[in-house]
């Protein structure tokens, strides 16, 4: 029987070190399939992805992946918390998923085990020590290692240094969450750490391509897009390039106008906390400097504090932006659909697979998502289709071109 390895990604951008993983994930599971379960136009960190998910798709599968799926700006503009549960509900929901394979700094699944078991298992005394150290001030991510250093080693507890170790305790949490029979396989990170900014290495990471990138004028002589070629593979390095020379890459400032334009709208404060994310401290925060807006990225530096971190403040943005309410984000991991971004031609077998063991909607042909989904899914579904809408627009705009509704895209095949 064919094995399926799910991974679940953002490749903002793709580059050597995904490329590595999909090839250790087939070594270390012998699977048959890689299934990615990929953001969509806008990612984790609060931001848009610098690319579209249609060319990311395309880098994916050229880069090794079997069939991409996407996850819902619910799930992916989300906490890491809620992050994991959506992917896992994903990867879950189409019933043929035997391995979860994703990256960490540290290779021994034993020790994020522990901490899973303080954090799922919400013990008492640790969560009267999370109170304790979040009323100190501290953010989140620090009080929560705070705590934990009460109930584990100093070693244990410096799993929560690295940000894709959290990652992997989060997608530990869901798994055990849903009691479910996927395994969790970790590939150890190479190179490059997750904010290591230096492209002269084979492992860069992807923020580092996208600080080198910031400022690129000429993409037909700037000396960092010869870099590129050392941390990507070749042919995807190809596709970035000429969707770069098309003027396609997208940073949080391209949404500026529209995001000041919602923060606006905003009555009073309390209302800003409806949306995922805003707390009534930022709310009060937000409402008090909106004079002093300018741009996306300089309001969220304005805004930061010891206790918001800038990645917070810039995912309560995003969802203030998309207008994506806590309550929405709980019904999607309620009630998860996924859509197909795109497949290799040759690895058709995981369509039927899929197809058949499935337990949620998986949308081929997304205009007919009408007949396919619940009620309360069609609601979500259609916020979706406008994130994704609004992330054209911005492109559009930038590129000097119409529009093309997100209804009207049909999955990429890779032939």
């Amino acid at each position: 029987m064919a094995l399926v390895t799910g991974i679940i990604a953002e490749y903002n951008p793709f580059h050597n070190g995904h490329a590595y993983q999909i090839q250790k994930a087939r070594e270390l599971t012998g699977c048959d399939f890689v299934v990615v379960v990929m953001s969509g136009d806008f990612v984790q960190r609060g931001a848009p992805a610098l690319f579209d998910k249609y060319t990311r798709t395309k880098m994916a599968l050229l880069g090794g992946a079997d069939l991409v799926l996407e996850l819902p700006v619910w799930a992916s503009s989300a906490s890491a918390e809620f992050f994991a549960a959506g992917a896992v509900s994903v990867l879950e929901g189409i019933g043929c998923t035997d391995f979860l394979c994703f990256g960490a700094e540290d290779e021994k699944l034993s020790k994020m085990q522990k901490a899973v078991k303080l954090l799922a298992d919400e013990n008492t005394e640790f969560q009267k020590q999370l109170r304790d150290a979040l009323k100190t001030g501290l953010s989140f991510p620090a009080a929560r290692k705070q705590a934990l250093s009460g109930f584990l080693t100093e070693e244990e507890s410096s799993i929560l240094d690295k940000p894709n170790n959290i990652l992997g305790i989060e997608y530990l949490k869901a798994l055990k969450a849903k009691n479910s029979s996927i395994e969790p396989v970790i590939v150890k990170r190479e190179g490059q750490g997750y904010h290591g900014q230096e492209l002269s290495h084979g492992f860069a990471s992807a923020s580092g391509i996208r600080s080198a990138l910031k400022d690129v004028g000429d993409w037909e002589q700037h000396e960092k897009i010869s870099q590129l070629f050392h941390v990507m593979p070749k042919e995807i390095t190809e596709i970035f390039i000429e969707a770069g020379k098309q003027n396609q890459m997208v940073w949080e400032d391209d949404f500026s106008l529209l995001l000041q334009y919602n923060l606006l709208k905003q009555k009073n404060r309390l209302q800003l906390t409806a949306y995922s994310d805003v707390s009534k401290d930022l709310a009060m925060r937000i409402s008090k400097n909106l004079n002093q807006f300018e741009s996306y990225s300089s309001f969220v530096q304005k805004l930061k504090t010891k206790e918001l971190t800038y990645t917070r403040i810039s995912r309560a943005l995003l969802h203030i932006l998309l207008e994506i309410t806590q309550e929405e984000t709980r019904m999607f991991l309620h009630n998860p659909y996924t859509r197909i971004l795109g497949f290799r031609q040759d690895s058709k077998e995981v369509l039927g697979k899929m197809k058949k063991a499935k337990e949620i909607p998986v949308l081929t042909k997304i205009s007919n998502y009408q007949k396919e989904l619940a009620n309360i899914q069609k609601g979500l579904f259609e916020k979706d289709i406008f994130a994704s809408d609004l992330y054209e627009a911005v492109t559009g705009r930038k590129q000097k071109r119409g529009l093309t509704n997100e209804l009207q895209h049909s999955p990429i095949i890779l032939r």
